[in-house]
């Protein structure tokens, strides 16, 4: 096969000064030169970030209330990050973007305390995962409700994505003295030296292990610790609090029917509460104006695996227990999450259902201490005009799921409660205690919670379309106003994207099925994503997902899915033919922006570029030995220019993937992408998410990565960057998300120089 080098490229002579050349199908030892040295401003061209708009798209484990400011609320998530509330805008503020590229397990948060004495202090658990690959966890004090923090490293790990994250809170502030916290871990058999209840006596600068507190066995199953409340009572203002429980989450624990531990003198020894359900992990514990603890059960640890669940209280004066689940007369599968108690009405008590997939989850309120319930769900509206993507294929807005509740300390009627999908709010709640329909709104603005897959900047038409996780992705039309989801089909995962070079009203997009869905996995759009067409044949893929290109002048469609070789359509997915490119999980399928002719995959599980010359017909090996697990990127309006950002570094090929040379200056690169280019130069900005001279950051250049500019700041690294897409209409404005497993949505920067 003959590859066409006849090439548009960059006059610069800088592109001739790369190092470390790959030859044709393999790599070449001869080093031919050293780029510019890079420039490291610290803040460089004053940008701006902003969220795109498209409200949460992701579970809020966790909300709480502050009793000592009205208005005053703090939300948790699972993979990005916390948030306070502004309620002068009703708006929530983003507390972690300062987190860390080396600490993005930190944007985990698994637990979330206040001092209710005090309305300047917050304190967080941030950790991710309890496997051991994942980092040390991280103790989070503020003293100016999330400004700023000052982190306490912990010696063990911490579960802010783990199943049992919707447990809670774990973490708390001694009511009557602020200095004394507690905090119980997760129960994982990897850290069996470490799990426990653990006490702080200077406001969380330090912690010490309660031995007294055995029951956490290291058996690995369960949340651990899943929830800890003090029972304030049983001390005066300016006095540690004598007397906690504790709830206890393991196999063991649940078997046995024995969930609840009490101590007595502030955590030093602990005895088990008898009495309670059998065959119930505990999820959330309250103590109520009425003197009664109240908690939440299911049969699964959750989210996402509940059977049944009850929900119990138990009179702390009394020494008794009291099953007061809400009934069930059509036996409704799933258990019982979120809880809130009223702290201005005796006996009101709030409850949420998990994992009710059908009909669909709904919340529960009694005034009168469980003896009845009304089911809030049952009669609710709902207005998402906010989000309209929440619909999602219902004709309503769904009540959601994994549902967790706070009410508001100073107004019964004011709640939010939170979901695997947004956060609703509600400011007639008291109406369901005379049988009349409470009204929802979209509560979750200013959180984005989203993980995209990919980002794609046309450059013509909408000026950003995403594809995204458990949400499919959006053809965002504006950066400010949540966007209508993708139909026919629906999808779950959008993991590929390409357009049309030539053709820019033409776009390509595969992912995977929603469930409950037919099986199709792609669509084609001929109108810039504003309707799609439906593949309607899978090409061999029972699951679909992977990437997808499409020939610049939109006639051919390469798709490699995540579970069958690359194939190729001429018809918009009516048809599919083999290309002859090997089966790879990691399979990646690019166009060339300027020729239509030219089509490349790199493999990112062997380090092998292929590439085409007849719209994906016919391929040939055209480099080997690459590095591996990398991100092939073109520019646009360049023929056969190719970059690869890899863990090793950053490569360019000029020559349709068979010569490939090193971009010494770039250490390591994650994502790069390409934007309109500066006034007076010939060739697109560079965008990169890599590490220059040990620093790892957002980067741009304007000179062919001649020299490098840092762009981002450290209030503004949200755990890492790994997707980069620069703007070809707007000079400066490049579209970032946070690496894969994170989310925090996706950001726009802004730039006038």
């Amino acid at each position: 096969m003959k590859i066409n080098k006849e090439q548009k490229q960059a006059s610069s002579s800088t592109l001739k000064k790369l190092s470390r050349t790959f030859a044709r199908g393999a790599l070449a030892a001869s080093m031919l030169g050293v780029l510019a040295v890079v420039t490291l401003p610290a803040h460089a061209a004053n940008y701006t970030w902003n969220s795109v708009k498209i409200v949460d798209g992701g579970f809020v484990s966790g909300i709480v209330a502050h009793p000592g400011q009205q208005g005053l609320f703090y939300a948790r998530t699972d993979v990005g990050g916390a948030y306070r509330y502004n309620s002068a805008t009703s708006t929530w503020i983003p507390l972690s973007d300062w987190t860390a590229p080396s600490n993005w397990h930190h944007m985990g948060i698994e637990t979330i305390a206040i001092d209710p004495n005090n309305t300047s202090k917050l304190y967080m658990v941030a950790g991710m995962y309890t496997t051991n690959w994942d980092g040390n966890a991280t103790f989070l004090a503020s003293s100016d409700q999330g400004a700023t923090f000052t982190s306490v490293p912990l010696n063990f790990r911490a579960g802010g994505n783990n199943n049992g994250r919707n447990a809670g809170e774990r973490l708390q502030v001694d009511p009557n003295l602020g200095s004394v916290l507690y905090y119980g871990t997760f129960n994982d058999s990897l850290l069996s030296a470490t799990n426990g209840m653990y006490k702080s006596t200077n406001g969380g600068l330090s912690w010490t292990k309660l031995t007294g507190f055995s029951a956490l066995t290291s058996d690995g199953t369960g949340a651990g610790i899943a929830f800890i409340t003090p029972y304030k009572p049983s001390a005066s203002l300016g006095t540690a609090t004598p007397t906690l429980f504790a709830g206890l989450s393991t196999s063991s624990a649940k078997s046995a029917g024995v969930t609840l531990y009490k101590s007595t003198n502030g955590g030093t020894t602990w005895s088990a509460v008898s009495g309670g359900p059998v065959g119930m992990y505990p999820n959330h514990g309250l103590v109520a104006p009425d003197g009664n603890l109240y908690i939440t059960y299911g049969d699964g640890i959750g989210p996402g695996d509940m059977s049944t669940g009850q929900v119990w209280k138990y009179n702390i004066g009394a020494n008794t227990w009291q099953n007061i689940t809400p009934p069930n007369p059509n036996n409704y599968s799933g258990g019982y999450g979120g809880l809130a108690v009223d702290t201005r009405a005796t006996n009101t008590v709030v409850v949420m259902t998990m994992d009710r997939w059908w009909p669909e989850d709904t919340m529960f309120r009694t005034t009168n201490g469980g003896a009845t319930w009304t089911d809030v769900g049952a009669s609710a509206t709902r207005n998402d005009s906010l989000s309209p993507y929440i619909h999602f294929g219902h004709a309503t807005p769904p009540f959601g799921n994994w549902g967790q509740v706070t009410l508001d300390p100073f107004n019964s009627a004011h709640a939010f409660y939170s979901t695997g999908g947004t956060v609703w709010t509600s400011s007639n709640l008291t109406a369901a205690d005379s049988g009349q329909a409470t009204s929802w709104t979209i509560g979750a603005n200013g959180i984005e919670l989203s993980a995209p897959h990919v980002l794609v900047s046309p450059t013509a038409g909408a000026p950003l379309i995403s594809g995204l996780g458990d949400i499919c992705g959006f053809v965002h039309t504006s950066l400010t106003t949540s966007p209508a989801p993708m139909a026919n089909p629906l999808c779950q995962q959008g993991t590929g994207l390409d357009y049309a070079k030539s053709l820019t009203s033409k776009i390509v997009r595969v992912g995977t099925a929603l469930p409950g869905n037919p099986a199709v996995f792609g669509a084609v759009s001929t109108n810039g994503g504003t309707t799609w067409t439906a593949f309607t044949n899978q090409g061999g893929s029972a699951n679909g997902g992977g990437t997808v290109a499409i020939s610049a002048d939109g006639a051919n469609i390469v798709w490699a899915p995540w579970d069958a070789a690359p194939v190729l359509s001429t018809n918009n997915g009516a048809s599919w033919t083999a290309t002859g490119l090997p089966l790879s999980s990691s399979m990646q399928m690019v166009s060339d922006s300027f020729n239509s002719n030219l089509m490349y995959a790199y493999d990112a599980n062997t380090g092998t570029v292929y590439t085409s010359s007849n719209k994906g017909v016919n391929w040939a090996t055209a480099a080997t030995g690459l590095p591996q697990n990398g991100r092939l990127s073109t520019p646009f309006g360049i023929q056969g220019d190719l970059w690869l950002s890899t863990s090793s570094g950053l490569y360019r090929s000029t020559s349709s993937g068979w010569s490939w040379s090193q971009v010494t200056t770039v250490s390591s690169a994650i994502a790069t992408g390409f934007g309109k280019a500066a006034t007076g130069a010939s060739y697109p900005t560079i965008y990169m998410s890599g590490t220059i001279n040990g620093v790892q950051a957002l980067y741009r250049s304007t000179d062919v990565g001649a020299t490098w500019t840092q762009i981002n700041d450290t209030a503004h690294q949200y755990g890492g960057i790994g997707y980069v897409t620069g703007d070809p209409k707007t000079f400066g404005t490049v579209y970032i998300a946070g690496t894969q497993g994170l989310g925090r949505g996706i950001i726009v920067g802004t730039s006038s120089n």
